[in-house]
Protein backbone atom coordinates (compact mmCIF):
# COMPACT_ATOMS: atom_id res chain seq x y z
CA UNK A 1 0.00 0.00 0.00
CA UNK A 2 2.75 2.43 0.96
CA UNK A 3 4.70 1.48 -2.17
CA UNK A 4 1.79 2.48 -4.42
CA UNK A 5 1.27 5.68 -2.47
CA UNK A 6 4.92 6.64 -2.97
CA UNK A 7 4.67 5.88 -6.71
CA UNK A 8 1.57 8.09 -7.04
CA UNK A 9 3.26 10.92 -5.15
CA UNK A 10 6.36 10.67 -7.39
CA UNK A 11 4.18 10.65 -10.51
CA UNK A 12 2.30 13.77 -9.35
CA UNK A 13 5.59 15.49 -8.55
CA UNK A 14 6.98 14.61 -11.97
CA UNK A 15 3.89 15.96 -13.74
CA UNK A 16 4.03 19.12 -11.64
CA UNK A 17 7.65 19.62 -12.66
CA UNK A 18 6.75 19.25 -16.32
CA UNK A 19 3.93 21.76 -15.88
CA UNK A 20 6.15 24.36 -14.26
CA UNK A 21 8.92 23.74 -16.80
CA UNK A 22 6.46 24.21 -19.68
CA UNK A 23 5.20 27.42 -18.05
CA UNK A 24 8.75 28.70 -17.75
CA UNK A 25 9.48 27.87 -21.42
CA UNK A 26 6.75 30.07 -22.90
CA UNK A 27 7.26 31.51 -26.38
CA UNK A 28 8.85 34.90 -27.11
CA UNK A 29 7.01 38.19 -26.97
CA UNK A 30 7.24 40.97 -29.57
CA UNK A 31 6.41 44.46 -28.28
CA UNK A 32 5.77 47.43 -30.58
CA UNK A 33 6.19 51.01 -29.35
CA UNK A 34 6.44 54.41 -30.97
CA UNK A 35 10.04 55.64 -31.02
CA UNK A 36 10.80 58.92 -29.24
CA UNK A 37 11.65 60.51 -32.62
CA UNK A 38 8.40 59.52 -34.32
CA UNK A 39 6.98 62.47 -36.33
CA UNK A 40 4.55 64.70 -34.49
CA UNK A 41 1.00 65.36 -35.66
CA UNK A 42 1.24 67.55 -38.76
CA UNK A 43 -0.35 68.58 -42.05
CA UNK A 44 1.20 67.18 -45.22
CA UNK A 45 1.13 69.41 -48.32
CA UNK A 46 -0.19 68.15 -51.64
CA UNK A 47 2.24 66.20 -53.87
CA UNK A 48 4.54 65.47 -50.91
CA UNK A 49 6.97 62.60 -51.40
CA UNK A 50 9.06 60.61 -48.90
CA UNK A 51 7.39 62.17 -45.86
CA UNK A 52 8.25 60.69 -42.45
CA UNK A 53 5.01 59.38 -40.94
CA UNK A 54 6.12 57.02 -38.15
CA UNK A 55 9.07 55.50 -36.29
CA UNK A 56 8.25 52.18 -34.67
CA UNK A 57 10.49 50.14 -32.37
CA UNK A 58 10.13 46.35 -32.08
CA UNK A 59 11.55 44.66 -28.99
CA UNK A 60 11.76 40.94 -28.28
CA UNK A 61 11.59 39.39 -24.83
CA UNK A 62 11.66 35.83 -23.44
CA UNK A 63 13.39 34.73 -26.67
CA UNK A 64 14.56 35.80 -30.12
CA UNK A 65 11.95 36.73 -32.74
CA UNK A 66 12.48 35.83 -36.42
CA UNK A 67 10.58 38.45 -38.37
CA UNK A 68 9.67 37.55 -41.97
CA UNK A 69 7.31 40.36 -42.94
CA UNK A 70 5.34 43.42 -41.81
CA UNK A 71 1.73 44.25 -42.63
CA UNK A 72 1.32 47.98 -43.26
CA UNK A 73 -1.95 49.50 -42.14
CA UNK A 74 -3.80 52.63 -41.10
CA UNK A 75 -6.27 53.48 -38.39
CA UNK A 76 -9.07 54.04 -40.92
CA UNK A 77 -10.59 51.70 -43.50
CA UNK A 78 -9.02 52.16 -46.94
CA UNK A 79 -6.42 54.56 -45.56
CA UNK A 80 -3.56 53.10 -47.61
CA UNK A 81 -5.25 54.34 -50.80
CA UNK A 82 -4.07 57.85 -49.86
CA UNK A 83 -0.51 56.85 -50.74
CA UNK A 84 1.19 55.91 -53.99
CA UNK A 85 4.12 54.36 -52.14
CA UNK A 86 5.16 53.64 -48.56
CA UNK A 87 8.75 52.78 -47.65
CA UNK A 88 10.15 51.03 -44.56
CA UNK A 89 13.77 51.74 -43.58
CA UNK A 90 15.93 50.16 -40.90
CA UNK A 91 17.20 53.17 -38.94
CA UNK A 92 20.40 51.33 -37.95
CA UNK A 93 21.92 51.51 -41.44
CA UNK A 94 19.23 53.44 -43.38
CA UNK A 95 18.64 50.33 -45.51
CA UNK A 96 15.34 50.09 -47.37
CA UNK A 97 13.73 46.86 -46.18
CA UNK A 98 10.52 47.01 -48.23
CA UNK A 99 7.90 49.04 -50.04
CA UNK A 100 4.14 49.26 -50.49
CA UNK A 101 2.49 48.28 -52.73
CA UNK A 102 4.32 45.10 -53.71
CA UNK A 103 3.72 42.51 -56.38
CA UNK A 104 2.30 39.78 -54.13
CA UNK A 105 -1.30 38.80 -53.44
CA UNK A 106 -1.10 40.93 -50.28
CA UNK A 107 0.19 44.32 -51.50
CA UNK A 108 0.27 45.67 -47.94
CA UNK A 109 2.54 42.81 -46.74
CA UNK A 110 6.19 43.84 -46.88
CA UNK A 111 8.18 40.59 -46.91
CA UNK A 112 11.93 40.34 -46.39
CA UNK A 113 14.26 38.23 -48.49
CA UNK A 114 15.49 36.52 -45.34
CA UNK A 115 14.26 36.61 -41.76
CA UNK A 116 15.32 39.54 -39.58
CA UNK A 117 16.34 38.45 -36.10
CA UNK A 118 15.25 40.67 -33.24
CA UNK A 119 17.38 39.49 -30.36
CA UNK A 120 16.01 38.84 -26.91
CA UNK A 121 15.95 41.99 -24.81
CA UNK A 122 18.94 44.02 -25.89
CA UNK A 123 18.74 44.35 -29.68
CA UNK A 124 15.49 46.13 -30.61
CA UNK A 125 14.83 47.23 -34.19
CA UNK A 126 13.52 50.67 -35.07
CA UNK A 127 11.88 51.21 -38.44
CA UNK A 128 11.23 54.53 -40.18
CA UNK A 129 8.07 54.67 -42.30
CA UNK A 130 7.96 57.16 -45.17
CA UNK A 131 5.08 57.86 -47.53
CA UNK A 132 4.38 59.54 -50.87
CA UNK A 133 0.89 61.00 -51.31
CA UNK A 134 -1.55 60.15 -54.07
CA UNK A 135 -3.25 63.00 -55.90
CA UNK A 136 -6.56 62.15 -54.16
CA UNK A 137 -5.15 62.03 -50.59
CA UNK A 138 -7.57 63.49 -48.08
CA UNK A 139 -8.61 63.28 -44.44
CA UNK A 140 -6.76 62.41 -41.23
CA UNK A 141 -4.84 59.16 -41.05
CA UNK A 142 -2.29 57.35 -38.89
CA UNK A 143 0.10 54.93 -40.60
CA UNK A 144 1.87 52.00 -39.00
CA UNK A 145 2.05 48.23 -38.61
CA UNK A 146 -1.08 46.11 -38.33
CA UNK A 147 0.62 42.73 -37.98
CA UNK A 148 3.62 40.55 -38.82
CA UNK A 149 4.66 37.23 -40.31
CA UNK A 150 7.37 35.01 -38.86
CA UNK A 151 9.75 32.38 -40.22
CA UNK A 152 9.19 30.04 -37.26
CA UNK A 153 6.16 27.88 -36.51
CA UNK A 154 5.83 29.33 -33.02
CA UNK A 155 4.10 32.71 -33.29
CA UNK A 156 5.29 35.23 -30.69
CA UNK A 157 2.86 36.93 -28.38
CA UNK A 158 2.21 40.45 -29.71
CA UNK A 159 2.01 43.49 -27.45
CA UNK A 160 1.03 46.96 -28.67
CA UNK A 161 -0.09 45.74 -32.10
CA UNK A 162 -1.59 47.21 -34.24
CA UNK A 163 0.50 50.34 -33.79
CA UNK A 164 0.23 53.61 -35.71
CA UNK A 165 2.12 56.89 -35.77
CA UNK A 166 0.61 60.27 -34.97
CA UNK A 167 -2.18 61.84 -37.00
CA UNK A 168 -1.23 63.11 -40.45
CA UNK A 169 -3.66 65.61 -41.97
CA UNK A 170 -3.76 65.07 -45.71
CA UNK A 171 -4.71 67.67 -48.33
CA UNK A 172 -8.24 67.37 -49.66
CA UNK A 173 -9.51 68.04 -53.16
CA UNK A 174 -10.33 71.73 -53.50
CA UNK A 175 -13.45 72.21 -55.60
CA UNK A 176 -13.80 75.57 -57.31
CA UNK A 177 -17.53 76.44 -57.50
CA UNK A 178 -18.94 77.45 -60.88
CA UNK A 179 -20.54 80.91 -60.69
CA UNK A 180 -24.30 80.90 -61.27
CA UNK A 181 -25.63 83.83 -63.31
CA UNK A 182 -28.09 86.04 -61.44
CA UNK A 183 -31.64 86.21 -62.79
CA UNK A 184 -31.09 89.84 -63.82
CA UNK A 185 -28.12 89.03 -66.05
CA UNK A 186 -29.16 89.18 -69.71
CA UNK A 187 -28.41 86.03 -71.64
CA UNK A 188 -26.67 86.64 -74.93
CA UNK A 189 -26.73 84.29 -77.82
CA UNK A 190 -23.15 83.53 -78.78
CA UNK A 191 -22.14 82.86 -82.35
CA UNK A 192 -20.96 79.26 -82.40
CA UNK A 193 -17.23 78.85 -82.99
CA UNK A 194 -16.33 76.42 -85.75
CA UNK A 195 -14.84 73.24 -84.34
CA UNK A 196 -11.38 72.23 -85.42
CA UNK A 197 -10.15 68.71 -85.94
CA UNK A 198 -7.89 67.79 -83.00
CA UNK A 199 -4.31 67.06 -83.94
CA UNK A 200 -2.89 63.77 -82.69
CA UNK A 201 -0.14 64.10 -80.09
CA UNK A 202 3.08 62.20 -80.42
CA UNK A 203 3.20 59.02 -78.36
CA UNK A 204 5.96 58.96 -75.77
CA UNK A 205 8.80 56.60 -76.56
CA UNK A 206 8.54 53.22 -74.91
CA UNK A 207 10.17 53.30 -71.50
CA UNK A 208 12.43 50.40 -70.65
CA UNK A 209 11.42 48.81 -67.36
CA UNK A 210 12.36 45.48 -65.79
CA UNK A 211 8.88 44.16 -66.60
CA UNK A 212 9.25 45.10 -70.26
CA UNK A 213 12.46 43.02 -70.32
CA UNK A 214 10.80 39.96 -68.79
CA UNK A 215 11.52 40.55 -65.09
CA UNK A 216 9.03 38.92 -62.71
CA UNK A 217 10.77 38.76 -59.33
CA UNK A 218 14.23 38.62 -57.78
CA UNK A 219 13.52 35.18 -56.35
CA UNK A 220 12.97 33.87 -59.88
CA UNK A 221 16.53 34.99 -60.62
CA UNK A 222 17.91 33.43 -57.44
CA UNK A 223 18.43 36.86 -55.89
CA UNK A 224 17.02 38.93 -53.05
CA UNK A 225 16.92 42.65 -52.37
CA UNK A 226 20.27 44.03 -51.27
CA UNK A 227 22.36 41.44 -53.11
CA UNK A 228 25.47 42.76 -54.83
CA UNK A 229 26.01 41.34 -58.30
CA UNK A 230 28.46 41.25 -61.19
CA UNK A 231 28.26 39.59 -64.62
CA UNK A 232 30.34 36.44 -64.90
CA UNK A 233 32.46 35.72 -68.02
CA UNK A 234 31.92 39.29 -69.20
CA UNK A 235 34.00 42.31 -70.15
CA UNK A 236 31.88 44.31 -67.69
CA UNK A 237 33.61 44.37 -64.27
CA UNK A 238 30.99 46.64 -62.68
CA UNK A 239 29.35 45.78 -59.36
CA UNK A 240 25.71 46.64 -58.70
CA UNK A 241 23.16 46.29 -55.91
CA UNK A 242 19.58 45.24 -56.71
CA UNK A 243 16.15 46.16 -55.35
CA UNK A 244 12.85 44.28 -55.28
CA UNK A 245 11.49 46.19 -58.28
CA UNK A 246 14.13 44.81 -60.64
CA UNK A 247 16.35 47.87 -60.72
CA UNK A 248 20.06 47.91 -59.99
CA UNK A 249 22.46 50.73 -59.13
CA UNK A 250 26.12 50.95 -59.98
CA UNK A 251 28.99 51.32 -57.55
CA UNK A 252 30.83 53.74 -59.81
CA UNK A 253 34.19 53.40 -58.05
CA UNK A 254 35.75 50.72 -55.80
CA UNK A 255 36.14 53.41 -53.13
CA UNK A 256 32.35 53.83 -53.07
CA UNK A 257 31.83 50.09 -52.66
CA UNK A 258 34.14 50.17 -49.64
CA UNK A 259 31.84 52.75 -47.98
CA UNK A 260 29.36 49.90 -47.40
CA UNK A 261 31.22 47.38 -45.26
CA UNK A 262 27.97 45.77 -44.08
CA UNK A 263 27.49 44.35 -47.60
CA UNK A 264 30.38 41.94 -46.96
CA UNK A 265 32.87 43.24 -49.52
CA UNK A 266 33.87 41.61 -52.80
CA UNK A 267 33.61 38.12 -51.31
CA UNK A 268 29.81 38.50 -51.08
CA UNK A 269 29.31 39.66 -54.68
CA UNK A 270 27.12 37.17 -56.59
CA UNK A 271 28.34 36.30 -60.07
CA UNK A 272 25.36 36.09 -62.40
CA UNK A 273 24.96 35.43 -66.15
CA UNK A 274 24.95 38.46 -68.43
CA UNK A 275 21.41 37.50 -69.48
CA UNK A 276 20.23 37.87 -65.87
CA UNK A 277 21.99 41.19 -65.48
CA UNK A 278 20.33 42.41 -68.69
CA UNK A 279 16.78 42.24 -67.28
CA UNK A 280 17.76 44.34 -64.25
CA UNK A 281 17.55 47.95 -65.40
CA UNK A 282 20.28 50.33 -64.19
CA UNK A 283 19.07 53.38 -62.26
CA UNK A 284 20.96 56.58 -61.61
CA UNK A 285 18.58 58.04 -59.02
CA UNK A 286 20.03 58.49 -55.53
CA UNK A 287 18.96 59.94 -52.19
CA UNK A 288 20.99 60.47 -49.01
CA UNK A 289 18.95 58.39 -46.57
CA UNK A 290 21.55 58.72 -43.81
CA UNK A 291 20.67 62.42 -43.40
CA UNK A 292 17.02 61.82 -44.36
CA UNK A 293 17.33 64.28 -47.24
CA UNK A 294 14.19 64.13 -49.37
CA UNK A 295 15.97 65.46 -52.48
CA UNK A 296 16.52 62.95 -55.26
CA UNK A 297 19.66 63.32 -57.41
CA UNK A 298 20.55 62.04 -60.85
CA UNK A 299 23.99 60.58 -61.55
CA UNK A 300 26.06 61.79 -64.48
CA UNK A 301 29.18 59.75 -65.21
CA UNK A 302 32.08 62.02 -66.18
CA UNK A 303 34.78 59.37 -66.61
CA UNK A 304 35.55 55.69 -66.21
CA UNK A 305 35.20 55.82 -62.42
CA UNK A 306 34.01 59.39 -61.78
CA UNK A 307 30.70 61.17 -61.73
CA UNK A 308 28.65 64.06 -60.40
CA UNK A 309 25.19 64.41 -58.92
CA UNK A 310 22.45 66.78 -60.09
CA UNK A 311 19.43 67.58 -57.93
CA UNK A 312 16.25 66.77 -59.86
CA UNK A 313 14.39 69.99 -59.11
CA UNK A 314 10.84 68.95 -59.96
CA UNK A 315 7.70 67.98 -58.06
CA UNK A 316 7.01 64.39 -57.15
CA UNK A 317 3.84 64.42 -59.24
CA UNK A 318 5.74 65.63 -62.31
CA UNK A 319 8.53 63.11 -61.71
CA UNK A 320 6.01 60.25 -61.70
CA UNK A 321 4.31 61.71 -64.78
CA UNK A 322 7.67 61.70 -66.55
CA UNK A 323 8.56 58.22 -65.30
CA UNK A 324 5.90 56.13 -63.51
CA UNK A 325 8.65 54.00 -61.92
CA UNK A 326 10.48 57.06 -60.56
CA UNK A 327 10.25 56.20 -56.86
CA UNK A 328 10.90 52.50 -57.50
CA UNK A 329 14.23 53.52 -59.05
CA UNK A 330 15.50 55.66 -56.15
CA UNK A 331 18.39 54.06 -54.23
CA UNK A 332 19.65 55.13 -50.81
CA UNK A 333 23.26 56.25 -50.43
CA UNK A 334 25.14 57.16 -47.28
CA UNK A 335 26.83 60.48 -46.52
CA UNK A 336 30.30 59.25 -47.47
CA UNK A 337 29.18 58.38 -50.96
CA UNK A 338 27.05 61.52 -51.31
CA UNK A 339 30.04 63.71 -50.40
CA UNK A 340 32.33 61.74 -52.72
CA UNK A 341 30.56 63.12 -55.79
CA UNK A 342 30.93 66.63 -57.12
CA UNK A 343 27.63 68.46 -57.58
CA UNK A 344 26.43 69.87 -60.89
CA UNK A 345 23.64 72.22 -61.91
CA UNK A 346 20.06 71.21 -61.19
CA UNK A 347 18.06 69.04 -63.54
CA UNK A 348 14.49 70.21 -64.08
CA UNK A 349 13.18 66.90 -65.42
CA UNK A 350 13.75 63.21 -64.82
CA UNK A 351 14.35 62.86 -68.55
CA UNK A 352 17.66 64.73 -68.14
CA UNK A 353 19.19 61.93 -66.07
CA UNK A 354 21.60 60.08 -68.39
CA UNK A 355 21.29 56.33 -68.88
CA UNK A 356 24.33 54.30 -67.88
CA UNK A 357 25.53 51.48 -70.04
CA UNK A 358 28.78 49.63 -70.59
Amino acid sequence: MYKYTIIVILLISSLSGLFWRASAEEGPTLTATLDGQTPITKSIPADSQYVDVARITLTASVGDVYLKGIYLGTDIAGGLSNFTNIYIYDTYDSALVGTYPNLSENPNLVEFGSAIVIGNGNTPKTYLVKASLSSSATGNVRVGFSGFTFSTLATPTLVGVPIYGNVMTLPGTVVTPTPTPSPDTPVSTATPTPTTTPQPTASPSLMVTPTSLGFTSLSALGLSEGNTISAINSDDPDIYIVNDWGYKRLFLNPAIFNFYGHLGGFAKVKNIPSSTKAVLVTSGLFRNCETDDSKVYGLETTGEDTGMLHWINTSGTQAVADNPDFFKKVFCVNTKEFNWYSKGSDYTSVSQVPDYSR
